[in-house]
């Protein structure tokens, strides 16, 4: 075991290295490719046909405004001097910053061919380690053998492939940069840059990986887990916000649209305004899609709708009502390996974006673990789990030291859930279960501010920060009443006048009224192309 967290410690540290060098080479390209831009502007200057005078149109225009200078600029092919030189320095600046970008570049990747041989090796080592452990394990019980190292090797495998893909890059950008020259078409610059763009394809497929170490994660919440709220946690420090979830069924009637007014992209159901999931660039990185399924190929489809525009999917197995449980759906997939087995594999198979679920406790520690470990093979980044079983009620304490047996037992990270109520409770959950990180709920839908570690911000305040953000995000009036609810209910009560007002609003500008918040609604309402932009400015 101990050998097993040195290999996972060591690949996360390269894995990070790599990163960032590649964050650097990404500046570069970009950089670069102004500069090749800024060639091709050059060019075409002085590259630019003279005006035809044969047209006897054009001859006359030219006759009726002749003027020495503009008689000398037509004899000079329409090339102004003074713009002609201006030309001539810009090109050349170009080209020496086109010349720089390819000696940075090549610095930059000895750097990562270096740490793409030190993957390599910790693989070679992950590999003879998951030998030695296998063997051990067959010789106590042949049914607990599973795949040492999974991250291992993925992570490694990413950092090869990216690797190559960034020296054939670079070959390019090369071979561009010796071709570039004062005779060079415009055809062919236009090539150039195109080509040039296959730098932010390799890129991309770099950032699919998402990390699960130390991080602060929302929960999914039905009705609470909407983009503004998801917004709202991420302003105060959550690193991975997962959406709530939404029914394969549901999503398979979407249509993808984008809003350019909210600055926001939306899954609307089909000959319907139902908007059923939104998300935004913003937040690309770091939002989980959650999953309602209870088949592979409906999820495969409902998952191939939205997955260019999150983070990673991930499939809801522990959801305990009674809606999920007689579709089949959430905790009822705790009970049927196989079909967890079918919805996962089919996923990771046909998706560029990271697989994950989430589960509940089983009857027995051991129960939980057998079936962990089941979806540990299947190559899943990580997995979360909440440590009630279906059973229980939100009273009822969590079981920390249960989910400390599924992290003991598993080589990918664990995610743990389940009484996280205030900052400080983090830092516990991960000591006592040993998690790699910590998903919180309740304790983000009473105080969003519960992700700072500054330390909380009075509720009535996130309430309120909240609903701006929901004006500023045209969220589902619905969604925001029923959060808005939630929190007073937790820490006033809903049968004072605010209650009973909150429950008499139709729309987001009857919240607005309620809270004074007027000024902001019509401001936002009046320049909503641009407020997604000024969010901290409002």
């Amino acid at each position: 075991m101990e050998a097993r967290n040195e290999g996972k410690q060591k690949i996360f540290e390269i894995f990070k290295e790599f990163m960032t060098g590649i964050t650097k080479l990404e500046e570069l390209g970009n950089a670069a490719n102004n500069f090749l831009l800024r060639f091709q502007q050059g060019l075409s200057i002085l590259q630019r046909p003279p005006i035809v005078t044969s047209s006897k149109l054009i001859e006359n225009i030219i006759k009726k405004n002749e003027t020495r200078r503009l008689k000398s600029y037509i004899e000079a092919g329409c090339i102004n001097i003074h713009d002609a030189a201006q030309s001539t320095r810009a090109l050349r600046t170009s080209l020496s910053g086109l010349s720089d970008h390819l000696i940075k570049a090549q610095c930059l990747l000895r750097e990562l061919e270096r740490l793409a041989d030190e993957a390599g090796l910790g693989m070679e080592t992950a590999a003879q380690v998951d030998k030695e452990s296998s063997d051990e394990l067959v010789t106590c019980d042949e049914e607990t053998t599973t795949l040492p190292f999974p991250e291992v090797t993925e992570y490694a495998t990413l950092i090869a492939v990216v690797y190559s893909m960034m020296k054939q890059n670079y070959a390019m950008q090369e071979k561009i940069v010796r071709s570039l020259s004062f005779k060079s078409s415009s055809g062919e610059l236009e090539t150039y840059t195109l080509m040039w763009a296959f730098f932010v394809a390799a890129f991309d497929v770099a950032t699919k990986m998402m990390d699960y170490q130390n991080k602060l994660v929302l929960a999914p919440m039905v009705r609470v887990g909407t983009l503004s709220f998801r917004m709202l946690a991420a302003e105060y420090g959550a690193d991975i916000t997962y959406g709530e979830e939404i029914i394969d069924h549901k999503l398979v009637k979407c249509e993808r649209r984008i809003n350019v007014a909210s600055g926001t992209i939306e899954f609307v159901e089909k000959g319907t305004e139902n908007l059923v999931f939104s998300t935004c660039d913003e937040e690309r990185n770091r939002v989980v899609f959650q999953l309602g399924t209870s088949d592979a190929v409906r999820a495969l489809k409902a998952s191939e709708i939205v997955c260019n525009d999150v983070a990673a999917v991930d499939i809801n197995m522990g959801c305990p009502k009674a809606f999920s449980i007689q579709g089949g759906m959430g905790a009822a997939l705790l009970s049927k390996p196989e079909l967890i087995h079918d919805i996962l594999a089919t996923l990771k198979r046909n998706l560029d974006v990271p697989v994950t679920c989430k589960i509940r406790l089983l009857k027995s520690p051991a129960d939980t673990v057998e079936l962990a470990r089941r979806i540990e093979k299947l190559g899943v980044p990580a997995l979360a789990v909440h440590g009630r079983k279906v059973a229980d009620r939100p009273r009822d304490p969590a079981k920390w030291d249960e989910i400390a047996d599924v992290v003991a037992a598993l080589s990918i990270p664990v995610i743990a859930n389940g009484d996280v109520l205030e900052y400080g409770d983090f830092s516990r959950i991960k000591a006592a279960t040993g998690a790699a990180s910590v998903m919180v709920a309740r304790g983000a839908m009473w105080n969003a501010s519960i992700f700072s570690p500054k330390g909380k911000s009075h509720w009535e305040d996130v309430k309120k920060k909240y609903l701006r953000k929901s004006i500023l995000w045209n969220d589902d009036v619905k969604s925001t009443k029923y959060t808005i609810k939630e929190m007073i209910a937790h820490h006033s009560c809903l049968e004072l006048p605010e209650g009973k007002s909150i429950s008499k609003a139709d729309t987001l500008e009857d919240l607005a009224q309620l809270y004074e918040l007027e000024d902001y609604y019509w401001t936002v309402k009046n320049i909503r192309p641009l407020t997604h932009d000024l969010n901290y400015v409002l």
